[in-house]
């Protein structure tokens, strides 16, 4: 940010202070607009005339005549007071078409700054809806970076009204089939699955009538189409229909990147990512993990110091390879993995907090779950600690999107707070995720179902420790419920995690001398537990 800004004091709780009228700062500047005024009396009289006489037209009067770093340090102010003064959000929200793309240009970096970018979000998503300018959605987009927290609702948005322009040039376009791809990888990021797959699948439709025409020209945007559609298709629960589509991509980059090695190696990289991870996603893990390791020795190669743009792409498919070691029961090389892609995001974060601190999170919770795996209790509890940390800050910018994985920490952290001994703490971190699960259950279509049920389970064994084992039951038998439901829907994914909840309700009826009540989860939790044994021994049979 511009060393103005730095020099901006605290307007925080200035209350009345603030409402200056248009004439005493003008009175002050002998006329000037706020152009001429210095960062500090920025801070002071520039919220005050907007939300008093001046309001947003004697603000947008000057954007004219104002020099890029003097717009982004009024956008810091009218940000950080809008804290106090709600009404000045609105008021932003409110900001007209005059100097649309001196204000674009300033919003979309002040936003990813600041520690209240939601009225400068609502001011970049009015302009955006509301202009007539092509042209000013097109700088939107083409300012846009790569990856963002702050901005994701604003790329979605820039990129419908760029979608709906092109389609006015006709359903054949190249730079439609871009944007439409483009459009649904924001729309995957913000966890808009069914979106984000329709604009996908229209994406690659028209890339595969372009390659008619011109398969030379066209084949390097079909495969990125399919690598970003079999992503699509994994996001909306297809993982069989996302593996058969990922495999077409991997196919095509092969033979891009034996035509050209040097310009498709990224492209080849990020395709053998995407497969191993729909392998996964069906359970053949070594396969996953023999492409996922060809992608990391691709990106390892790519990601120089001189190179610095693959190293998010690297620490992702470490941590994919780290994710199929664990699931090969390698854990000690998992974690070593997981490590690597833990210190290559806590640089990039440095960096770039916006674009990269969802990654860093996301490693970190990984780490803790590996450390109490193997048994390495206080590094997993400083790692969960961590992880609880960042998905707060995270939720509270993005709520929708981050809840979840806000709950999903809490739960890791109660586990390593109960290992530790420390039963209140660890009770308070269960009941909070699971009263955020309730919350994310309500708002979907059973989406959260089983989050809830394992959140649930949770409960009734912390309370049980805390010896509240009345209510413990009470908990353990709704999670019995939950799981039954979910058996009914599909048995192979869910079977075991009923046997679990099963196991824990009669451990706690046996716990109040409640045996006979016991008995009979007990037996149901040793039947599924017995079937599960006897499916393990006759695969193992099986030829090849």
């Amino acid at each position: 940010m511009c060393a103005a800004v730095g020099a901006l004091p605290d307007v925080s709780g200035r209350g009345e202070e603030l409402t200056i009228s248009r004439s005493g700062v003008e009175e002050v500047y002998q006329g000037r607009c706020w152009s001429g005024m210095s960062p500090g009396h920025l801070a002071v009289c520039l919220p005050g005339v907007v939300l008093g006489t001046g309001g947003v037209a004697w603000f947008v009067a000057g954007l004219d005549r104002v020099s890029p770093s003097h717009l982004r340090a009024a956008l810091v102010v009218l940000a950080e007071a809008s804290a106090e003064h709600p009404r000045l959000a609105r008021l932003m929200a409110e900001v007209g078409q005059d100097g649309a793309a001196g204000l674009a240009r300033a919003g979309l970096v002040v936003a990813r700054q600041s520690t209240r970018p939601q009225p400068l979000v609502a001011m970049l998503l009015r302009l955006i809806r509301t202009t007539d300018d092509p042209e000013t959605v097109n700088l939107v987009v083409s300012l846009l970076p790569r990856r963002s927290t702050v901005l994701g609702t604003v790329a979605v948005a820039a990129l419908e009204r760029q979608v709906g322009a092109l389609r006015t040039l006709g359903n054949d376009d190249p730079a439609l089939a871009n944007a439409l791809r483009d459009w649904s990888v924001r729309l995957r990021e913000l966890g808009r699955a069914e979106a984000a797959l329709v604009a996908g699948q229209e994406a690659a439709t028209i890339c595969r009538s372009l390659i008619e025409r011109d398969p030379d020209a066209h084949q390097p945007a079909l495969a990125d189409a399919l690598d970003n559609l079999a992503l699509c298709h994994a996001a909306a629960g297809s993982p069989r229909e996302a593996l058969v589509t990922a495999q077409e991509a991997t196919r095509m980059c092969r033979e891009l990147a034996d035509r050209d090695r040097q310009a498709h190696r990224g492209r080849l990289g990020s395709a053998l990512h995407t497969v191993a991870l729909c392998l996964g996603g069906v359970r053949r893990r070594g396969e996953a993990l023999e492409l996922a390791e060809e992608a990391a020795e691709l990106y390892r190669g790519l990601a120089e110091p001189t190179r610095r743009g693959y190293q998010s792409e690297l620490a992702s498919v470490v941590t994919a390879s780290a994710h199929q070691l664990t699931g090969l029961g390698r854990h000690r090389e998992a974690l070593e993995r997981t490590k690597e892609a833990a210190r290559i995001r806590r640089r990039l974060t440095r960096q770039d907090t916006d674009a990269h601190l969802p990654d860093l999170a996301w490693s970190v919770l990984l780490l803790a779950r590996q450390f109490a795996a193997l048994g390495e209790q206080a590094d997993a509890f400083r790692h969960a600690n961590d992880a609880v940390r960042f998905y707060r800050s995270l939720a509270e910018q993005s709520p929708d999107l981050y809840q979840a994985n806000l709950a999903s920490s809490l739960l890791t952290l109660t586990s390593a707070l109960a290992m530790a001994g420390r039963r209140k703490a660890a009770l308070e971190h269960a009941e909070e995720a699971t009263r955020l699960y309730r919350h994310l259950e309500l708002a979907s279509s059973d989406r959260y179902l089983p989050a809830l049920a394992s959140a649930v389970n949770n409960l009734a064994t912390t309370l049980a420790a805390s010896g509240r084992t009345e209510e413990a039951i009470g908990h353990a038998q709704e999670a019995v419920r939950i799981r039954r439901a979910l058996v009914r829907r599909d048995p192979d994914t869910h079977q075991a995690a009923l046997a679990s909840s099963l196991h824990n309700l009669a451990k706690r009826l046996r716990s109040l001398g409640r045996t006979e009540e016991a008995t009979r989860p007990a037996q149901e939790a040793a039947k599924i537990y017995r079937r599960a044994s006897e499916a393990r021994g006759a695969r193992s049979l099986l030829p090849g």
